[in-house]
């Protein structure tokens, strides 16, 4: 599906509920800060194996990548590595996928252009919170080019 039939169906959207950002997954930063969003700070790696508990045994994860299926917590060595989802479907990358790494993020203020962009453009449609933390994240993310 191309940009314009997503547009398309944007327009035919009931408009007594606007979307917000929790359609993009956004999540505001927990301690610590300069790791959310990292493997590392996940609740399904296992940080001794170097694994994750949702892609298979034979895919070694960096603790500083990570991916769209990112839950914050405790990361734990003892949970079963299920071979759910491979990491391109999970969006794995060698990188930090917060704000502040988002060609979209905007220093000043902190604000997400994406948002920004879509409010101006649909405002029947969206209502999305345009300030963000600039190390929160979510699955609108691209990377500075």
């Amino acid at each position: 599906m191309d940009i314009r039939a997503i547009i398309k169906l944007l327009e035919q959207t009931d408009t007594s509920t606007k979307i917000d950002r929790s359609a993009f997954l956004y999540l505001d930063p927990v301690s610590p800060k300069e790791q959310f969003a990292q493997c590392s700070t996940c609740t399904f790696f296992l940080s001794e194996k170097q694994r994750c508990g949702l892609f298979s045994k034979d895919f070694k994860v960096i603790a500083d990548a990570s991916c769209g299926l990112y839950i914050h917590g405790e990361p734990d060595d003892d949970q079963k590595i299920r071979n759910v989802v491979s990491p391109e479907e999970a969006g794995y990358i060698l990188g930090s996928v917060r704000c502040e790494n988002c060609i979209w993020f905007n220093k000043e203020p902190k604000s997400c252009g994406l948002f920004e962009d879509l409010n101006k453009a649909m405002p029947d449609v969206f209502n999305l919170e345009e300030s963000v933390d600039a190390y929160g994240c979510c699955n609108a993310w691209q990377t500075k080019k």
